[in-house]
């Protein structure tokens, strides 16, 4: 898959199948709207290429902050990559491209840079200056300019419909299991592993930190049966979410217990699959009692990652 960031970039000679969106999460509705580009662009020798932005419109719109994202950058290439996507092309969304109008944006953009002979697109997908062009608009524009528009009925997953935002409220409340479902895959985080403050040494128990990024959606606090991956290889492990409140105020920090892992991975960046949710967090009076918790932690992860 190849990843463009700049039109300098693209040729302009390829004929191409478009996904247009946001994409967070990449959830069992994204993937079928991708299904169906690339089986698409299959039948029609396309490139099947995904236009999406590397920051959220509405940072640079409003200003304002949006919710934590179910999938970072790397976890996006990563997926989307797996789906058999040809290109990605990831745009930052930036004060010129606020202001095209519908009809700009799909001149300027999609005919006249990408060479757009397709586009799939969500049933909600709105784009031009103020979210004037709707998908109505767009199959107008795509008449008028040659190219064909699909447009993605929403997916349901036992009568509910499968959105990012339900996601992150499951993940929010440490139900594993409903976002695992609506997903396709676990919920994971790729981070860098940084050093921490060393306890999880001192009590036995050496623990691997994750660089948490504000952008990051995190989990609901607490200890999670994880599996891990380094370097293509995977491994079980135990994922404690919180502030550590038995060593007095901390920030937030994500703290993983790998089975079986013998190395230093410090400055790597992992991925952590948080399969399902083991207990709330624990204040602990003693540290002799943390370790027998952790303990317990590590054999309840396992049995659960045994299933």
């Amino acid at each position: 898959m190849k990843i463009i960031m700049k039109y300098n970039e693209v040729d302009q000679n390829i004929e191409r199948g478009i996904a247009l969106g946001n994409f967070d999460g990449i959830h069992l509705g994204h993937q079928r709207l991708i299904n169906t580009l690339i089986k698409e662009c299959k039948e029609q020798s396309l490139e099947a290429t995904v236009y999406t932005f590397i920051n959220h419109p509405a940072t640079v719109i409003s200003g304002r902050e949006m919710p934590p994202q179910i999938s970072n950058l790397s976890m996006k290439k990563k997926v989307f990559q797996s789906l058999g996507l040809d290109t990605l092309f990831l745009d930052e969304f930036n004060k010129e491209i606020m202001s095209l109008s519908p009809e700009a944006f799909v001149e300027e953009i999609l005919i006249k840079k990408l060479n757009c002979k397709i586009a799939v697109v969500g049933f909600d997908y709105r784009f031009g200056y103020k979210a004037q062009g709707d998908v109505t608009l767009l199959k107008r524009l795509g008449h008028l300019h040659g190219f064909q528009v699909i447009e993605i009925n929403p997916v349901t997953l036992d009568d509910e419909k499968i959105s990012s935002s339900n996601i992150r409220e499951f993940i929010a409340d440490g139900k594993m299991n409903e976002a695992t479902k609506f997903l396709g895959r676990e919920y994971s985080i790729i981070s860098e592993v940084i050093h921490g403050k060393g306890r999880g040494i001192h009590l036995g128990y050496p623990t691997a930190n994750l660089l948490v990024h504000p952008s990051h959606l995190v989990p609901k606090e607490g200890v999670y049966a994880t599996l891990v991956e380094i370097d293509g290889s995977v491994y079980k492990g135990a994922t404690c979410v919180g502030t550590n409140p038995t060593f007095g105020k901390n920030s937030i920090s994500i703290e993983t217990f790998i089975i079986d892992y013998v190395g230093s991975i410090y400055g790597k960046e992992i991925e952590v699959r948080f399969v399902k949710y083991v207990r709330d967090q624990i204040k602990f009076e003693k540290t002799e009692d943390l370790t027998n918790q952790m303990k317990l932690d590590i054999e309840t992860s396992k049995i659960y990652l045994h299933k």
